[in-house]
């Protein structure tokens, strides 16, 4: 059976690395072989894969749609525009000791709602090539502390990569995004500091990062949203969530609050709120601009959804098989510890194929079944994921050769810089969630 897994595992790798497979085939595909080999019979793998893919797009395919037209939003009416200029002035104005460090936060503000590093990085290379010339730093510090801020974010911050994980491990989401959020602090300034340990090493290169093209969105500054409406666009689902977690075991299930944040503080509902306040925004586009950036956002979650799908299928045929109580047991005898094995092996995961989603769906599937044996909590097994997919960022990512082509880096000097400090930045999440761990026991 351990054989069946890790040749699965590898085939899926082998099919989307190097055969450039479509990952929803590649986990299709890998689910009904695994399937067969693991005994079950053609009949009852037919059922399981249909009900597999139906069971887990429901729920996460709504969310996913939900999220991705948000970020569609965001962008096209400027939003992110407002954001990160608003935050650059602030700290041009101010007189904080480390105004480099404004860049990333940036980058960790609109990396999560925008569900993509890529894209965070993309919409913020102009601002951060400006603030890199007029604050005088090198291309390597500015590039790297933004990509740690919307790297941070984008793996660690709900809707963003945890989406995935959270969802088939059937995890607490307010607990998800409290918690990342405690977990990304500590990681974020570990990127930050070490970008400025290699900058203080002389490692750095040109004055700035090499300009791109404006964010899309209006171009005429009075159409953009104002600093308050950008903020609540980014930031109203999350503070619905939350704010129903927060109430949860302080009023009592008749509260007439308590079954109002229980409706409106929904992932599915706060999501759709979301929607509406960043349509209510939109309200003075043309109305044919708003409805190409839903659509645009629809066709744009369609792969993730299917992705997930196929998740779901092998994450089914594997609980068929009853994976978990024969690997479990296996594991616990290795006295492997159970937070480490699940680090581990997306790690392995996310640095041999390199895709963020495709780690977030596959570690998580194989890992469900296991959970009882490792004795890990939903949350926790999320948490130990987000870490793992953030381990051995290199050329296999196209993270990669965004950051190193806009900072006009070498391979080399971005599998030095930026590579390290990926494993940096996953090691002191590890490091982080085992702390909280320990102070909260029940976790």
């Amino acid at each position: 059976m351990l054989l069946v897994v890790v040749g699965g595992v590898a085939g899926v790798v082998i099919l989307t690395a190097k055969l450039e497979l479509n990952a929803f085939l590649a986990l299709l595909f890998a689910a009904i072989v695994m399937g067969l080999l693991l005994g079950l019979t053609p009949s009852s793998l037919v059922t399981d894969v249909v009900s597999g893919f139906g069971d887990t797009v429901g729920y996460v395919g709504l969310i996913i749609l939900a999220s991705t037209i948000i970020a569609e939003l965001l962008n096209k009416t400027g939003a992110t525009t407002v954001v990160a200029e608003s935050l650059l002035n602030f700290v041009n104005k101010s007189k904080l000791c480390c105004k480099s460090m404004a860049v990333g936060v940036v980058g960790y503000l609109v990396a999560a709602p925008v569900q993509c590093n890529d894209t965070a990085f993309l919409i913020l290379s102009p601002f951060a090539s400006t603030f890199g010339r007029m604050g005088r730093y090198s291309a390597t510090l500015v590039s790297l502390i933004l990509a740690a801020g919307a790297y941070t974010s984008y793996k660690l911050i709900y809707p963003a990569a945890p989406l995935y994980a959270a969802t088939i491990f059937q995890a607490d989401i307010g607990s998800v995004i409290l918690l990342g959020f405690l977990v990304s602090v500590p990681v974020f300034t570990a990127g930050v500091v070490w970008a400025q340990l290699l900058e203080r090493r002389g490692k750095g290169g040109p004055s700035s990062i090499a300009p791109s093209a404006r964010p899309q969105g209006p171009t005429n500054h009075r159409e953009l949203p104002s600093v308050l409406e950008s903020y609540l666009m980014l930031v109203l689902p999350v503070v619905l969530i939350l704010a129903k977690a927060s109430m949860d075991g302080l009023l009592s299930d008749s509260n007439p609050l308590r079954l109002a944040l229980d409706f409106l503080g929904h992932p599915v509902i706060a999501m759709l709120i979301g929607i509406g306040f960043c349509l209510w925004v939109a309200r003075r586009y043309p109305k044919e601009n708003v409805s190409k950036w839903i659509s645009s956002g629809i066709t744009r979650a369609a792969p993730f959804i299917a992705i997930v799908g196929a998740g779901g299928v092998l994450g089914k045929v594997l609980l068929q098989a009853d994976l978990g109580t024969v690997l479990g047991s296996s594991l616990v005898t290795t006295g492997v510890p159970g937070a480490m094995a699940v680090f581990l092996i997306a790690a392995i995961i996310k640095t041999a194929q390199g895709s963020s989603t495709i780690t977030m769906v596959t570690a998580p599937t194989i890992l469900l079944p296991l959970l009882p044996a490792l004795g890990l909590s939903p949350t926790l097994a999320t948490l130990l994921v987000c870490a793992g997919a953030m381990v051995g960022l290199h050329i296999n990512d196209s993270f990669f050769w965004i950051v190193t082509g806009f900072s006009g880096q070498s391979v080399a000097k971005g599998l030095r810089d930026l590579t390290s400090m990926s494993i940096i930045q996953g090691l002191t999440a590890l490091l982080v969630i085992l702390v909280i761990r320990t102070i909260i026991p029940a976790l």
